[in-house]
């Protein structure tokens, strides 16, 4: 019997114990679907991360007085030891790295209402403290009006600039240069708005409003940190300019040689870099529940084999009795087995698939089904198939002819 004739007899034989047959593809259908799903919607918000992630324009690094992971702080108790970065780190790193072209002090808070005359947004706008460069480090632009100025700084002026979403809700049909709004109860006049940049991690970009940074201070008080952005001059000597500030900090704040730094420096490729250590623990779960459903799977091919070789003594008699040699009847079952691994990792890539676009579309998350995960999915089947179907195949292929002439 050659491998067509074994593949139609194989796939009669699976049509012939449709339900059998279906109870048994359903762990590789869970198998499979769990590798698909889980991998297309992880590298979906992989290069959500690469792509949007970055508040920061390329080439900027930003030093803080905590560590930051996948936007979280960290740190523990070490958190009330670090004392705050100010005016002097600043001027530290203007005087002392040439490998910087511009060097921004900021200060945020979050949460903040902007209201002009009736109208106001909802409390989820973020105000930056800032100077000319934070625009520009923060990767946005300026659409229309102007950027905080020298002098705007200089005499604490009450100005604002204002995010493309922040515009659109309060003026809807006029232009917002010139006009005045209240932030939090303080008045300021709106000289600029930013370009639309867009929603990043499902927070809007756009929800920001930026004032002179000592007009920040005169507002709400001088308590708070800086974080500094800091644009290299040259995006490929990135590390360089990061190694030549550590080396300004540390010696703004006094540190020993064997100190340790009591600030943070991180850039976007390294919060890009902790959300994939994060979603490795994730694959490996994946594929654990993925390798268990395959295993008992294959188990139930097993079994479900071994019942075939039952039901079909007399027909494997008559074979043999014909001439059909072992390697013929071991090759029948083996191919049985792995065609209905196979059925059940092609339905399981199918439901997989669609199961990561409905997560993706009512979830709001990109999608991006990886190549790799299909192919590995379909092999690890067919190594299930392979694996646990030939104990049965070569029960078959051992059997006696004419003690399987008399089975009844």
């Amino acid at each position: 019997m050659n491998m067509l004739e074994s593949y139609r007899v194989s796939v009669a034989s699976i049509a012939g114990n449709k339900l059998r047959s279906s109870l048994t593809l359903l762990g590789v259908v869970i198998g499979v679907m769990t590798i698909i799903a889980t991998m297309s919607v992880i590298r979906g918000l992989n290069k959500m991360m690469e792509n949007e992630m970055s508040e920061l324009s390329t080439g900027v690094f930003q030093v803080q007085r905590y560590d930051v992971q996948v936007g979280m702080h960290v740190g523990g108790r070490k958190r009330e030891y670090r004392p705050h970065i100010g005016m002097e780190e600043v001027r530290a790193i203007q005087q002392n790295v040439p490998q910087v072209s511009m060097v921004a002090p900021e200060i945020h808070k979050w949460g903040v209402q902007i209201k002009y005359k009736n109208d106001a947004t909802p409390p989820n706008n973020t105000l930056f403290g800032g100077v000319t460069a934070t625009v520009a480090n923060n990767g946005h632009s300026i659409e229309n009006g102007r950027n905080l100025t020298e002098q705007d700084l200089q005499y604490a002026r009450s100005v604002v600039v204002i995010g493309a979403a922040i515009a659109r809700r309060l003026f809807p049909y006029r232009d917002p240069v010139g006009q005045h709004v209240t932030l939090n109860g303080q008045r300021a006049q709106v000289i600029g708005v930013l370009q639309e940049k867009g929603s990043m991690l499902n927070q809007n970009a756009d929800h920001v409003a930026l004032i002179p940074i000592t007009t920040f201070e005169r507002w709400f008080g001088k308590e708070r940190s800086y974080a500094i952005t800091v644009q290299a001059k040259d995006p490929t000597k990135m590390d360089k300019a990061i190694e030549q500030t550590t080396i300004a900090m540390r010696a703004a704040r006094g540190l020993k040689p064997g100190d340790e730094n009591n600030f943070a420096i991180w850039h976007s490729n390294q919060l890009v870099n902790s959300f994939n250590e994060m979603t490795k623990w994730i694959k490996i779960a994946a594929f654990g529940i993925a390798s268990i459903a395959l295993i008992v799977a294959g188990v139930g091919i097993m079994n479900i084999m071994l019942v075939s070789v039952t039901e079909r003594t007399r027909e494997i008699g008559v074979r043999k009795a014909l001439g059909a040699k072992r390697t013929s009847i071991l090759a029948q079952f083996l191919v049985e087995a792995v065609i209905l691994t196979e059925i059940g990792a092609l339905i399981g890539v199918g439901v997989g698939i669609g199961s990561a676009y409905l997560l993706g579309g009512a979830a709001n998350l990109p999608i991006s089904v990886p190549l790799w995960s299909v192919i590995v999915g379909i092999l690890f089947s067919s190594a299930i198939g392979l694996g646990f179907g030939t104990w049965p195949a070569w029960r078959a292929s051992r059997l006696d002819p004419i003690e399987a002439l008399r089975y009844e």
